[in-house]
């Protein structure tokens, strides 16, 4: 008998030695005896488990090649399916072959995909009538269900009721599918906004209510950032982007492009998220740093003051303006954390400047600001008002312990010379009935502050600022910094005007509420109401647009009636909308709030003497979100929302 044959029946023999079954099934090795060469063999395979990823937003601002790269990473890491939570198309048009071609493109990607994809519509999918009807005709259901190895998953629609919220029907579909399911392993939920975080929650509430105490998780996406939370125990996740606008600041500001990754074992979903190049903890964005990445975003907040002139560089007249030989630069870096920041920055190489400082390291403690004092010489002569700007590179860093995920921002600073400092500030409102008293604020060290009030700029020998100023008419505050070497910043200005009370209008009966005049038509600013027609007209109780006749997009309204001022003062008045609105008080424009944007907020402050005064709202919808609010403040009480009782016509 050969060696071979000899040294196969050898192995043959050891292998069916007892000493040598593995506990393990499907596992084999050579290794026998007492030797383990591993930890154990209770391996993660159990046929019940599975593994699944979730991507999110790709468009809303879309980045051509992210979602496309996303597709490729998933064919590499295999999961068993992809389910989306929404914002797939650009849409937002009721171009119905402009859609038809973006649903083309997106689904040109999925071809791509090898592991099953599961849609779920977002804002951007379903946002008007056509791209409902398409979405339905190309997929058949905006909100579905399945189950897949004792888990439920059930995919919501959170643009099928009337606004940003489930429809009662969607709510009674999802109660029939818990009902039909109650002994799933677990079961979770996906939606494209995350309503549990919005004030009017009321669906979510309901939901939550009927899904009782069986174990569930949460994933929504709209937002762009990402945020881990915990309501009523329960794991709520919004996720990032994948692939949609986004400034990408980093995980620990939860702006970064992921697909999250969900292995279901036997406790319930384990959630790591892949970053297209990283791997990223489940919690890598949570309250507490969210806190933290708010501080340290405010941080970058920079501010600067310039002090020229003096007796160290004398400023020489031409007909360029002045001349710029020497200046004193303060630069603020503000601190808001409850942790130490370390500051580094350098500056880079200046033609005509030479600053002081080539780099700056620096541990900046909570709460705290640093004050950068710098001195600038130019190396020939240059006009002030052309001199280029100091550039500088900084890195502002929370100190992490080695094995902490870095946490930081970085970026760069210009130093204008001829900025003005955002941080001096003036207090009190820029009209007042007898006098009023103005603060200015001034955070810079080692500095002197002086001011006028005749109308001329502060020199060396004008009065210092100790404290609040009272001004009893009509007056242009003007400060300016100065050093102890005489050199001195530009000139800080307001003018407080001194005002009557607005008298109230003669009017006698009135009934509750406004008048209001609807009208129809595709409007980028307010148009002029004098010139149309309106389609309906009639009595409004409240500023709830939904409650009055309206088509969904593209229309208008011009309230009018009685405002009821309580007493005499002076008031702030509030006007927050989306699109476009102003606020008059006869024919006085008190806030303009006018174009076509977002919800926002816009300020004007008026005297009205007590009684009913005639105000006019004009405003008009573009497209997606109806928002109008008024809001004031005065006399005896803080901000707050106008009572629709004080409104009459």
């Amino acid at each position: 008998m050969t060696m071979k044959k000899i040294l196969s029946r050898f192995v043959f023999l050891l292998l069916l030695h007892p000493a040598l079954a593995q506990d393990a099934p499907h596992f084999k090795s050579e290794v026998f005896e007492k030797a383990t060469p591993w930890s154990h063999l209770d391996f993660y395979n159990k046929p019940e488990n599975f593994q699944f990823a979730i991507v999110s937003d790709r468009t809303g601002g879309h980045r051509a090649g992210v979602f496309e790269k996303a597709v490729g990473k998933l064919n590499l890491l295999m999961p068993e399916f992809v389910v989306s939570v929404g914002d797939l198309i650009e849409g937002y048009t009721k171009d119905s072959l402009e859609v038809n071609r973006q649903w083309d493109e997106f689904n040109g990607f999925i071809d791509q995909l090898q592991p099953p994809f599961f849609y779920l519509p977002g804002n951007h999918d379903f946002s008007n009538a056509m791209m409902k009807n398409q979405w339905l005709a190309r997929y058949g259901r905006d909100y579905y269900y399945f189950v897949y190895k004792e888990v439920l998953f059930i995919l919501m629609n959170t643009n099928d009721g009337d606004g940003v919220t489930f429809s009662n029907d969607q709510v009674e579909y999802v109660k029939k599918v818990l009902e039909t399911h109650p002994g799933v392993k677990w079961t979770l939920f996906f939606m494209h906004h995350p309503i549990w975080a919005y004030e009017e929650n009321d669906k979510y509430v309901e939901m939550e209510k009927i899904v009782g105490d069986r174990p569930y998780t949460v994933f929504a996406g709209h937002t762009h950032r990402y945020l881990h939370s915990i309501r009523n125990n329960r794991n709520h996740y919004v996720l990032a982007t994948t692939g949609g606008g986004s400034d990408l600041l980093g995980p620990k500001f939860g702006e970064f492009d992921h697909i999250t990754w969900v292995t279901m074992a036997d406790e319930g979903p384990k959630i790591v998220n892949l970053g297209l190049d990283a791997l990223y903890d489940h919690d890598v964005s949570n309250p507490q740093t969210r806190e933290l990445a708010k501080s340290l975003v405010e941080s970058t907040h920079f501010d600067h003051l310039v002090l020229t002139g003096g007796s160290a560089g004398e400023m020489k007249r031409s007909a360029n303006g002045g001349l710029l030989q020497e200046a004193s630069v303060k630069l603020l870096v503000n601190n808001t954390s409850e942790r130490p920041v370390r500051l580094k920055a350098r500056f880079f190489h200046h033609h005509t400047l030479s600053p002081s400082l080539d780099e700056v390291d620096t541990l900046i403690s909570a709460g705290s600001t640093y004050q950068m004092n710098l001195h600038v010489a130019a190396t020939r002569k240059v006009a002030l008002a052309q001199a280029a700007p100091l550039e500088m590179m900084w890195r502002l860093a929370y100190e992490t312990g080695k094995n902490e995920m870095p946490f930081y921002l970085e970026g760069s600073y210009q130093v204008h010379f001829q900025e003005l400092s955002k941080k001096i500030q003036f207090t009190s409102m820029p009209i007042f009935l007898k006098d009023t008293k103005v603060e200015i604020k001034n955070p810079y060290a080692g500095v002197t502050l002086r001011h006028t009030l005749d109308g001329s700029e502060p020199t060396v020998n004008s009065p210092v600022y100790t404290g609040p100023i009272t001004i009893g008419r009509t007056s242009p505050l003007k400060a300016r910094v100065f050093d102890k070497d005489g050199a001195q910043s530009e000139v800080f200005e307001k003018t407080y005007t001194k005002v009557g009370l607005k008298p109230p209008a003669r009017v006698k009966r009135t009934q509750p509420g406004l008048q209001y005049a609807y009208y129809e038509g595709e409007f980028k600013k307010l148009p002029k109401f004098d010139l149309l027609k309106p389609v309906s007209t009639g009595q409004a109780l409240s500023f709830d647009l939904e409650n009055l006749p309206q088509r969904e997009n593209h229309f208008a309204f011009l309230f009018q009636g009685y405002l009821e001022v309580p007493r005499d003062g002076i008031y702030t008045f509030y006007l927050h909308s989306d699109d476009g609105a102003q606020f008059f008080i006869a024919d006085q424009l008190v806030v303009d709030n006018d174009g076509s944007h977002s919800a926002r907020t816009r300020t004007g402050e008026i005297a009205l003497a007590k009684g009913r005064h005639l105000i006019r709202i004009p405003y008009f919808e573009d497209f997606m979100g109806q928002v109008l609010r008024l809001g004031w403040e005065g006399p005896g009480f803080d901000r707050q929302e106008i009572p629709f009782e004080r409104f009459s016509h």
